[in-house]
């Protein structure tokens, strides 16, 4: 008989001790909460570094990558800075002072259908421009000022079959007619038949011209071997000025005449 009491007592000891376990450790009970922020607590100390580690990491990948773009940036500006100079070193009608006598212009128009006769600038009289003055590229002639309204002007190229200069050969001092064929080339036109030029000689305006004073660079004679018409020679000219790549020029003031 006290044998079967025992046996009961201690299976509802056992049951019971069971029961308040599964509640202590059952989710929201004071027991399990307290134990998860202590092991938050132990587990973050070894984090901290981690943590720390990735963040300092972060900050300088950031940093770095700052870096990299500022330095990106610095060498885009000296490449700029190096093309403005070499620009400037090429073409010194860039960096003409004032009352110089030339004036600085761009090209803002050739019209396809007349690329080889004319060009637009973007100076007028406002600007001091005035029908027939010279337009220079680099120091040689490239035309001459046909028409000028107030904020722009047309300039006559040499190309041009309707511009027609009086030239001088510096060395023989012949005298000549230069006009273009309306093609990209240039002719020197009226030397006779028995005058032999030779490849390389210096043209420059003639002091007969009207139209333009004397003294302007133009090219030199063409190794082209020349053609024979009505008994006089015309030779091909290659020209001083670029007339393929034309995006400014110098405009030759009274005070600019040599």
């Amino acid at each position: 008989m006290l044998k079967g009491v025992t046996s009961a007592w201690l299976h509802g000891l056992a049951a019971t001790s069971i029961g308040l376990l599964f509640l202590a450790v059952s989710p929201g009970s004071p027991v399990v909460d307290r134990a998860v922020e202590v092991t938050a607590v132990v587990l973050d100390i070894p984090e901290r570094p981690a943590l720390w580690v990735r963040h300092m990491v972060s900050e300088s990948a950031s940093w770095v990558g700052g870096v990299r773009r500022l330095q990106e940036r610095v060498r885009s500006l000296e490449l700029e800075n190096a093309r403005l100079r070499a620009t400037l070193e090429e073409r010194p009608e860039l960096r003409v002072a004032p009352g110089s006598g030339f004036v600085p212009a761009r090209i803002d128009v050739r019209p396809p259908a007349l690329w080889w006769n004319e060009i637009r600038i973007d100076k007028g009289s406002r600007d001091g421009i005035e029908e027939g003055m010279p337009a220079l590229q680099r120091g040689f002639l490239v035309g001459r000022v046909s028409r000028v309204y107030s904020d722009h002007s047309w300039v006559d190229i040499l190309t041009s079959t309707l511009l027609f200069v009086p030239v001088v050969i510096d060395e023989t001092r012949d005298l000549g007619v230069l006009t273009g064929d309306g093609r990209g080339g240039i002719n020197l036109l009226y030397i006779p038949e028995y005058k032999d030029l030779r490849p390389g000689m210096r043209i420059s305006t003639a002091l007969v011209s009207d139209i333009l004073p004397a003294g302007i660079p133009v090219g030199e004679i063409s190794e082209k071997e020349p053609d024979i018409e009505g008994g006089f020679r015309v030779y091909y000219i290659s020209p001083g000025a670029d007339m393929s790549v034309l995006d400014s020029l110098l405009i030759m003031t009274e005070r600019g005449r040599p």
